[in-house]
């Protein structure tokens, strides 16, 4: 979707929209970041990356200099099957030797204004590596609410360049509401007083009501499954949930352990009466807590999680008390659902 944006001056610098001929330019942007690691290898192919920004499913926001070089980039993107004003804002890079001028909270502030308003954004959603605080920084910055953390998200591979983690890197979600949907939410009894917290930090105009009832008779549970081989995360949208719950999610989980995924994530509805049933249908298999992330079925989603490998917590960067909070009661939910 082509659509018109202004740049916007930063001191000697510019803030816009990337270009299609600056495409190569952000690889090599990636490459100077991740080395050859990122985990979405099409991120280094400068023509899917045209391609996403026309249809509209990946938007680019760089710094420029006065020659139009690229400094700083950051993104927003959505998956084809999450709600379409949901989208994420994340993959924000610096070249080394440029870091400090403050791109990166200029870049999110550009995505979270003039282009989310252009594009019709209605919720971003974010993840903030815990490897350094820089991120969390900078999201906090521009008015976003922590909801989770993600544990293990990235492959160590992805620091090899920089150096900066010595083994797999989670990172702490987070949300921006542009415009808000009041729903009903269904709280999951072992998450219910986490979850009142989450919306309540985030000022959410939510009910509540207790997710008691069981899963429906004559449904088949209906989800998408996405599966980043290089990177060995799983990520599963369930849409319905049946009483083949547990036996659809035993499949998943055999399937994808033996073509090497060592992270695995399901989101549920949590507008849906039967969301206490599928979470302890979850849980049972050993899925924890994650986090909250609003609208992703337009309706809010739970984030379980599930880890085949253990944590080194003691190496993960937390900014805010809220989400070392958070960090702790996964650890304890992690715990809970292992025994």
């Amino acid at each position: 979707m082509k659509i018109n944006v202004p740049s916007q001056a930063y001191g000697d610098y510019k803030i816009r929209l990337m270009r299609d001929s600056e495409a190569p330019a952000v690889v090599d942007l990636y490459r100077a970041v991740y080395g050859d690691h990122f985990p979405i290898k099409e991120m280094y192919d400068p023509k899917f990356i045209i391609r996403q920004q026309e249809e509209g499913l990946m938007y680019r926001v760089v710094a420029v200099d006065a020659s139009d070089k690229v400094l700083a980039h950051h993104a927003m993107y959505r998956l084809a099957e999450t709600y379409r004003g949901l989208y994420e804002a994340g993959q924000g890079m610096v070249y080394p030797e440029h870091r400090g001028k403050g791109f990166s909270n200029v870049l999110q502030e550009y995505i979270a204004g003039p282009l989310a308003s252009a594009v019709g954004v209605e919720e971003f959603w974010g993840e903030s590596v815990t490897n350094h605080v820089m991120m969390q920084k900078a999201a906090l910055n521009v008015g976003v609410k922590e909801s989770g953390i993600e544990l293990e998200i990235m492959p160590a591979e992805s620091y090899q360049a920089e150096k900066s983690a010595p083994g797999r890197v989670g990172a702490v979600v987070c949300f921006l509401v542009v415009k808000e949907k009041p729903q009903t939410i269904f709280l999951p009894d072992p998450y219910a007083q986490l979850l009142k917290k989450i919306y309540e930090n985030g000022k959410r105009n939510r009910k509540f009501a207790a997710g008691v009832q069981v899963l429906p008779e004559g449904v088949r549970s209906r989800y998408t499954d996405t599966f980043i081989s290089s990177a060995g995360v799983l990520r599963i949208s369930l849409f319905e949930a049946g009483k083949d719950l547990s036996e659809v999610m035993t499949g998943l989980v055999k399937k994808y352990t033996a073509a090497g995924a060592v992270v695995l994530q399901v989101l549920l509805p949590l507008d849906k009466p039967w969301s206490g049933a599928a979470t302890e249908a979850l849980n049972r298999q050993g899925f924890f807590f994650s986090a909250l992330v609003p609208r992703w079925f337009d309706g809010d989603a739970l984030m379980l999680q599930k880890l085949i490998r253990p944590t080194n917590y003691d190496e993960m960067k937390i900014h805010t008390d809220f989400a070392k909070e958070m960090l702790k009661f996964i650890i304890d939910d992690r715990i809970r659902v292992k025994s």
